[in-house]
This record gives C-alpha cells, structure tokens and sequence, in this order.
C-alpha cells in the first residue's frame, strides 16, 4: 500500500534561510554564465545515465534513506559501505553483552546493556515532521520502540567551582550559588551575576528571534548581517566582558563552542523556542505523540536495522572507496559519506569538482564529541541507600566544568522484569572538552585508555558526592571520540562565521550552497547531514537524501515522471524547492 507523508509543515526559520542563501548563490552567478533563469522544473539538461544503476557511497542513515526513495521509485541501486560490521553510520549503539542485548525483548534486562555513542534523543517540534513519517514507516511506534526520553529530571547536579548543588535544591533566589561573582571570590562582575544567563541570553537572541517572528524579511536582513562572527565574537562586541563570555560558554555548552558561527546559535535559539506538545485528544499522557523528546527502546541502531529490513538490495560492508572518477557508461553517484571521509578520496579529474566544492568538501567545520560509557553491576544512581530517600536520579543530565562537563543518566528500562546493569553516559563532552579526552582514548588497555577511565571515575564521584566505592564494581567501559573515528573524522556539521554564506557581500560564494550541487556535470551527488541546513540531526540525512535522489533521477528517460512519484510519495522537505534544485543543477554544470 502507497504510504505519503502525511504532515507536511511550514517551513521553519532555518529552512528559508537555506533557501535565501540558495537563492543568493544561484543569481550570483547567473550573470557570469548567461544561465536561463528563471528556469521551470524537470527542464535542465541532464547527461543520460548510462549505467542505469546508482551507486550509493555509505550506508547510514542517509544512505539507507535514499535506497528507500529509489526502491519507491524502482530504480536500480548499489550500496557499498567501509565499516566491514555494522551499517548504520552514527546511529551507533554499542552493546556491552553483544548480541544478546540485540536479541532480547522489550523489558528484558539483557535489553538495556548498551549505550548510543551516536544519535540518542529526537525532538518532537514541527520541522522534523519526516523523521517521525520514517518512524510511522518502520513502526517504531507501533511496537513500542520509542519511549519518553527525560531531558531532565529530580535530582541530578550541578558542580561548578568546585561547588556541587543537587538541582532540587536550588531555588531561584540564589542567584550566585557557585561563587563565580566578584563579590564572592569570582571574577564576573557582580550587576551580570545579578541579571542571570536567562535574562542575558534573551536578551542577546530576542532582537533576531522578535524579528522573525514579524516576517522572514526583516529578521534575514538583520541576522545576515552578522553571518561574518562567531558567538564569541559577537557578544564581545556587543560589549559584554570576556569573563562573561566565558561564564557563559562553561554553563550552556562545551569549551570551544563559541566559535561557532553566531547564525547557527541564533537558528537554534529559534528552533527550541517551539512549543513542547499539546496532549492529543483521545490519546494517554504517556502516548508517545505526547513526548517533547523521545528515545528509542534498545538502542538508536534499531532505526538502521529496520531501514535495511525494508530495502529491496542491502549494503556490501568492507569496501571502501579510494577513488570517484568521471567514465563513460559509468554510473550515477550519491556520496553520503561525511566531509572529512569524502576528502580524502581521490578525484583524478579535475573537471569533476568545481573549486568551491573542493573547498567546502576540505573546510566546512565538523564538531567534535567524545562520549564515555561505563557499564557498572547495577545502576547506583538510582539505589536510595547510595543516592538517598527520594534523591534517585531517573533519567536527565548533571552538569559540571570538571573534565567529563556532562553525564548522561539512562532514560530507558523503568519497566525492566529484573535487575538492570549499570550503564551511564558517564561524559558526554563537545569541542575542546572532546578534544582533551579523546587525546587519552588511543587505544583500550593502553595506559593512556586507564589514565581516562581513572580520571571519569573520579569525576563522577565528585559530581554526585560520593566515594567511589559506592558505585560498585566498574565492570566494562567504552570510549568514541568521533573525530579520531577514521570512518567519521567528526561528529557533525556545525559551520563556522562566514560558511553559511548569509552575508550580502558574498553574492555567490556560500560553501553551504555549493556543496549542495551535483558534480560531474550531473553525475555526482552529496548528501549527509552536514549538506542539510539542519545539519547534526537525523532528519538531515534525511533531507539531504531526498534532495540528491531528485537530483539523481533527473538524468533518466522518465525523470520527471520520477520526480513526481518522489514528491507524491515522499513530500518535499521544508528547505527544499524544486525549481531551486533545477537551476542549481544548470549552474553546476556551467562551473564544471
């Protein structure tokens, strides 16, 4: 039976905004060129596609994706994936049992052995409508796989300072409780402490998110014109002192991340802004349409399980692509690889990349992300005579500026038939934090491998107060910094000032736009999350998918009646539109 995606919702900010710097590049060139804009889609001259098969480069999320569109669609694929073991890509979950963890049933304890090293919580908030469709599809919700993920919870700390609060104690007339004002010993002058980072946040973001809210226009002209800084940058601009910069990078994110391009945080402060859900009528409160966040019961890997259960040809693990190069009866390619991987392949052709997708393939920036998992006999956190009467922790996050920065309790299990083993998130860390601690996981038994796993116990006794003893006997542990992962070499996209291309004065240049084109005059597609506008998110895998499929199936004899099952069937993702792929499509070929 047809399935068509069902809720089709307006576009958010972030996705207009794409689509303005889309825009923006396309008639920047479109002089130089002589291109005939505008130009009406399915009517760009696409190079027959010889081979009649696509090959699709990775088999993760956006790899598995696209294999779906074009089993839909009936067009003829290959998947080739590097990693000899798993398909998946970042939807990684280690199991620290193996495959009895993957066999065991909902409320097993064998179940809950794992950790995700990769994506772990989904949003419920309106632009990631096709995520949700992907889970309707693989009947996530049908069989109770996706459950209430606590984003916060009771009881969890705070530990700043060297100053611990268990966050049920802290009210908020206590405006300083880790001592970080001048007036007590600190150094961030007291009339800042006193206005609070709530207030001082809004207060930086209310001019950009007020002004979107009024019409796209004005809040574009407004935030592009900022497109130039990076957070740090701009607060210190806008005249708040550098200790109050730092005050507030240590309390809301990771070390480092203020270098980020300040548009990507303003995207986010809108983005989050949305509404958590309305209960829907008819439906429990525990109804997981109901949930602001969800997780997935068993681990993320569960998706990609699904996904490669529903397509037609699955992936050949272990090969690994060294070289993409132009050839006659070649066939037409989707890279879902990420940047970092794709770089290092070689493209003997010069013809086939254009210059600025060679520069966005290199220099489009990746976060790093290091996560520690330790798997305990049991879960410690939530035994009252380690934690006490009515401070066990169920679910959230603690917090700390000690080198572990976050810790990750398990939002899953709560209904488990035995005793469940203790695995924690035990750090979850970004940027520099990642950096630091991924430069001591070079190996596991190495030395440098023991001086972490030391160093994250020791900081989790003093995050929650406890001597280490109490937290049993550390049974098992396992370690992934993204960056150092030669499949990944970075986590996610997370563009730095200037590569998104926002900026009046760039007219066509945007590394963002123009690695969203086809090569190879049309033969070549990118996809992967950081070529989506919502880059770090599953649903950009899976916008970028979409977009190269469209792409892709252009150059065959019955493209557009292609094109129009693809958008019957599947939608249209909010940061796309069609007639902008065409004429993207006509400019990529004219820079080749």
């Amino acid at each position: 039976m047809a399935h068509h995606l069902s809720l089709a919702p307006s576009p958010n900010i972030r996705s207009l905004a794409g689509k303005h710097v889309l825009d923006n590049y396309i008639s920047g060139h479109a002089p130089i060129f002589d291109l005939p804009l505008p130009v009406r889609a399915h009517s760009e001259p696409y190079t027959a596609n010889l081979n009649g098969t696509i090959g699709i480069l990775g088999a993760g999320v956006s790899g598995l994706y696209t294999a779906m569109l074009l089993d839909s669609l009936n067009v003829s694929y290959e998947i080739i994936e590097a990693n000899p073991t798993r398909v998946g890509g970042r939807l990684f979950t280690y199991r620290f049992n193996g495959e009895a963890g993957r066999k065991a049933p909902v409320n097993d304890p064998a179940r809950y052995d794992h950790i995700d090293i990769g994506a772990m919580r989904f949003p419920r908030i309106d632009f990631m409508a096709r995520l949700f469709d992907l889970f309707k599809r693989l009947d996530m919700n049908k069989d109770g796989l996706l459950v209430e993920y606590k984003f916060s919870a009771n009881n969890t700390f705070e530990l700043f300072n060297g100053i611990r609060r268990n966050t049920a104690d802290l009210t908020p007339r206590d405006t300083d409780p880790f001592k970080i004002s001048q007036n007590r010993g600190g150094a961030v002058p007291d009339a800042w402490v006193a206005q609070g980072i709530d207030s001082i946040t809004s207060g930086i973001y209310s001019p950009y998110t007020d002004a979107f809210r009024k019409d796209f226009a004005t809040g574009w002209t407004l935030v592009s014109a900022q497109d130039h800084f990076s957070v740090r940058g701009y607060l210190l601009s806008q005249g708040l002192p550098e200790s109050v910069v730092e005050w507030l990078e240590t309390f809301q994110t990771g070390t480092g991340m203020y270098d980020q391009a300040f548009v990507e945080s303003v995207f986010d402060a809108i983005d989050f802004a949305s509404p958590a859900p309305v209960q829907i009528p008819g439906t429990a409160k525990d109804d997981p349409e109901n949930y602001a966040w969800v997780c997935v019961d068993g681990g993320s890997d569960r998706i990609s399980e699904r996904m490669v259960g529903r397509i037609a040809k699955k992936p050949k693990l272990g090969r690994r692509v060294t070289k993409i190069e132009s050839a006659k009866n070649g066939m037409e390619v989707i890279s879902t690889l990420p940047l970092g991987a794709l770089s290092a392949i070689d493209f003997p052709n010069p013809s086939d990349l254009a210059y600025n997708m060679r520069v966005a393939i290199r220099a489009l920036n990746y976060e790093s992300s290091t996560k520690v998992a330790l798997r305990f006999e049991r879960r410690w956190w939530e035994d009252p005579d380690i934690m006490g009467h009515g401070r066990t922790i169920h679910g959230g996050i603690s917090s700390t500026d000690l080198p572990i920065r976050t810790c990750v309790y398990p939002s899953y299990g709560f209904n488990a038939t035995g005793a469940l083993p203790g695995v924690l998130l035990a750090s979850y860390t970004w940027a520099q934090d990642a950096r630091r601690l991924g430069g001591l996981a070079p190996q596991k038994g190495s030395a440098a491998y023991e001086q972490l796993i030391d160093l994250v116990l020791d900081n989790l006794a003093s995050l929650h107060g406890i001597p280490r003893g109490e937290m049993g006997k550390l049974v098992d542990s396992y370690v992934l910094d993204w960056h150092a992962d030669p499949l990944a070499r970075g986590t996610f996209g997370l563009f730095g000032p200037g590569q998104f291309g926002g900026s009046g004065n760039q007219g066509g240049h945007s590394l963002f736009a123009s690695i969203k084109a086809p090569a190879a005059r049309g033969r070549l597609h990118f996809a992967g999350e950081a070529t989506s506008v919502h880059h770090g998110w599953v649903l950009a895998s899976l916008n970028s998918a979409w977009r190269a499929v469209y792409q892709a199936v252009g150059g065959m004899p019955d493209g557009q009646r292609k094109r129009a099952v693809l958008v019957q069937e599947w939608g249209v993702p909010d940061e796309e539109e069609e007639d902008q792929l065409v004429k993207l499509a006509v400019l990529a070929k004219a820079l080749a």
